[in-house]
């Protein structure tokens, strides 16, 4: 019965729409045209990250505490038709931690490092637009044992909750914008979210640092179950690089009537070098002209006009 709960406490986390060592900022004064922010998805672009998610349950059993802490390697990819690009990241040195109600075995469970270990390697895969928004999140091998599908989950929710949504628009200090995605997920009922530009800083790399705090609030039904959503995070985001430098997520789920859960997500990011992309081959020309009787047309039709007359009998 216990691990039944704890699987479906994991695998019932929604996926968020997320410090960091950023070393000593100056701040200066934010332009009076606005900050403008955009993701550099240029393909081979690399970043390397480390995250770390801390998930707290408070269930009737007792609390259930699940830290996971792993790098990751993202490159981008390429275009996608949506205007975003495909994102691969590489998870590697997967720590878990499992503390359990006293009294309950971690084997009951199941959930131990040797199966984090395991998904050392892993790649994942998902788009990404300009604007941080997150789609096409991946899911765990349909064939993989319940324990590597929990594992996964949680490990691709962090992954996806380390961006966080700019605004469209230049933003001024202070200024706030609607954070909310222009698509829901699916079993989304409501949802709101607002940024807040609350400065800008330069690192000592010359890079222009905005700092940004969002806030939102969702009601939502996962597997049958009704979730309340409220979150809050701190971001900053490299205007100069096109990339969050720091995404620290605070995220309160309640299961109604089940459990609440306290998500607690940190991602810290680095812009690395590029990879070369091979270039995709120039798509082939079609031939658009079909009337044989056009001078630019290509066939083995024959225009009947040219043709040779019948003889008249």
């Amino acid at each position: 019965m216990l691990r039944r709960t704890i699987m479906a406490i994991a695998l019932a986390l929604p996926l968020a729409p997320g410090c960091s060592k950023q070393g000593k900022l100056t701040e200066v004064e934010v332009p009076e045209a606005g900050v403008s922010m955009r993701y550099d998805l240029t393909p081979g672009q690399e970043y390397d990250g480390h995250i770390r998610m801390r998930n707290a349950a408070q269930t009737p059993l007792g609390d259930i505490v699940t830290v996971v802490e792993f790098d990751a390697k993202l490159v981008v990819s390429a275009k996608t038709q949506g205007g975003g690009a495909l994102v691969r990241a590489r998870v590697d040195g997967i720590k878990l931690d499992l503390r359990l109600p006293d009294g309950v075995p971690a084997e009951a469970v199941g959930l131990t490092q040797e199966a984090a270990t395991a998904l050392n390697g892993k790649e994942l895969g998902f788009d990404l637009t300009e604007l941080g928004e997150v789609s096409n999140e991946p899911e765990p091998p349909p064939d993989a044992p319940m324990e590597s599908k929990t594992i996964f989950t949680m490990i691709a929710s962090a992954v996806t909750a380390g961006f966080v949504r700019v605004p469209e628009q230049p933003i001024k200090d202070g200024e706030t914008w609607d954070a909310a995605p222009r698509e829901r997920k699916p079993g989304v009922t409501s949802m709101s979210s607002t940024g807040t530009l609350g400065g800008l800083g330069r690192n000592e790399a010359g890079e222009d640092i905005a700092k940004l705090e969002l806030a939102s609030e969702a009601e939502m039904e996962r597997d049958g179950q009704q979730v309340k959503m409220k979150q809050s995070t701190k971001a900053a985001f490299s205007a100069t690089g096109g990339y969050p430098v720091s995404v620290k997520r605070t995220i309160n789920n309640e299961i109604v009537g089940k459990a609440t859960l306290l998500i607690e997500i940190e991602a810290e990011w680095a812009k690395g070098g590029k990879q070369a992309v091979e270039a995709s081959p120039p798509p082939a020309e079609v031939q658009a002209i079909t009337d044989p009787c056009d001078p630019d047309y290509v066939g083995a039709e024959e225009c009947a006009d040219e043709a040779t007359p019948a003889t008249e009998g």
